[in-house]
């Protein structure tokens, strides 16, 4: 089976806590495809941060591809 797409990509989440502030966090996720490192994310950010978030509002997960020089 072939995989394509898979790379580096910087994932950026934002989201709310309880009392209204937005939360941004950045991680890097390495050999993975763009929707892997999206549904990465989204599950670190559900567990690590499930004290806080606010449900009421959606989090935002948006992955770029890391350029190297």
């Amino acid at each position: 089976m072939l995989f394509f797409g898979n790379g580096d990509y910087e994932v950026t989440c934002n989201f709310l806590d309880k009392t209204g502030q937005r939360i941004a966090k950045k991680r890097i996720c390495h050999n993975v495809s763009k929707k892997e490192a999206r549904d990465g994310m989204r599950d670190y950010v559900t567990n690590r941060f499930s004290d806080i978030i606010d449900v009421a509002h959606p989090i935002k997960v948006a992955a770029k591809p890391v350029t190297t020089r």
